[in-house]
């Protein structure tokens, strides 16, 4: 998996507006995407990466609003 670093680093800072539920949900849908990226969109290896199951990383794209940019130019809907 790429560097978290990065996930880090594009959060918002600490001292935002932003609540905690916010800032969490940016930080968990940025380490989401970078291991979406990494694993070039293949759910089953990001959810590895994550420690997570599969069903779950699904669950949390639905929550977080990310969606397959490749599905979703072909307009499909995610399982």
């Amino acid at each position: 998996m790429q560097d978290i670093s990065s996930a880090v680093a594009s959060a918002p800072a600490a001292n935002s507006t932003l609540g905690l539920k916010q800032l969490m949900a940016t930080y968990e849908r940025n380490l989401i995407l970078t291991a979406l990226g990494a694993s070039n969109w293949n759910q089953r290896r990001a959810a590895s990466s994550l420690g997570v199951l599969p069903t779950t990383l699904l669950e949390k794209m639905r929550r977080l609003g990310i969606r397959n940019p490749r599905r979703s130019a072909l307009g499909v809907a995610l399982p």
